[in-house]
């Protein structure tokens, strides 16, 4: 299966919010380092309050979310925040979080900005080797990042 013909659909969250929970919570508790939101209202303020993401969703042939992508534009800092991303278990290892990274920094690179950021947890070694074999480099470790006791490394990739 590849996944370079398929369509990223920027999507309103409050309108998907159902289905996008749905895959969050499903790619959340297959990873146990990732940061768990509990419901969906606080999935809601968390991308739309606390981050003002804008949301890409890729789907399967039946329309069902198996990825998806939340970014933060920031234009007087020349550069773009990937803030969550997350692939349905079902179809990670296939090429999808590599295209949506890319997807990332070509949206990123059209807007004129020059990095693409993110933040991980320092235990998330499948997230880490992910990363830095896209070129994404760490460029700080910061203790209780989210306030909730567990470092972070913080990411970033100059775009070419």
């Amino acid at each position: 299966m590849t996944f370079k013909d398929f369509r990223a659909t920027k999507i309103d969250v409050r309108i998907d919010l159902d289905r996008l929970f749905a895959l969050d919570s499903k790619v959340a508790k297959a990873s146990p380092t990732l940061l768990p939101l509990e419901t969906k209202q606080e999935l809601l303020k968390f991308l739309t309050v606390d981050h003002k993401t804008e949301t890409w969703v890729w789907r399967d042939s039946e329309g069902r979310f198996i990825g998806y992508l939340s970014v933060i534009d920031k234009p007087t800092e020349q550069f773009m925040e990937v803030l969550n991303i997350g692939v349905d278990p079902e179809f990670q290892g296939k090429g999808l979080g590599k295209e949506m990274m890319a997807f990332a920094e070509r949206t990123a690179a059209k807007l004129g900005r020059k990095k693409v950021t993110l933040v991980t947890n320092v235990k998330n070694k499948q997230a880490i080797g992910f990363y830095n074999a896209l070129g994404y480099r760490i460029t700080d470790k910061k203790p209780n990042y989210y306030g909730d006791g567990k470092t972070r490394y913080l990411f970033e990739k100059v775009l070419s």
